[in-house]
């Protein structure tokens, strides 16, 4: 083999040993970085599991809470019910004159009920 061809061979690989190496090395520190991210990845989901199950958990007795709640007042609806049934049983046997005198108490608690009006518009006439 002639001289020339042995000196451009020998730069080659020199260049190529050259390039490889660095790359080989930014490769291993890639390699490092990884896998930290990896473990800092894999702590950050182990605390946002505890975060959803501890909410999981809350959320479950705010549920039973207002499940126990709900179940009272429908029974003291019902108890409500079941009164209100009475008295207009009682109501309707005692005669019409009962009807007409809580048809006007309602009607007056309708009157207290209502919003006054006031004297100005809501809106300026111009808009």
């Amino acid at each position: 083999m002639a001289i020339w061809l042995q000196v451009i061979l020998a730069i080659v690989l020199l260049a190529i040993g050259g390039c490889l190496v660095p790359l080989l090395l930014q490769l291993r520190r890639t390699a490092a970085s990884v896998q930290q991210l990896a473990e800092s990845a894999r702590q950050d989901l182990r605390q946002i599991t505890d975060d959803v199950h501890h909410i999981r958990t809350r959320a479950d007795g705010l549920a039973d809470l207002v499940e126990s709640g709900l179940n009272w007042n429908a029974r003291l609806g019902q108890l409500a019910s079941g009164a209100l049934g009475a008295v207009e049983a009682v109501l309707g046997q005692a005669g019409p004159w009962i009807s007409a005198l809580l048809t006007g108490l309602r009607f007056a608690i309708n009157l207290l009920r209502r919003p006054k009006h006031s004297a100005e518009p809501k809106e300026a006439p111009h808009e």
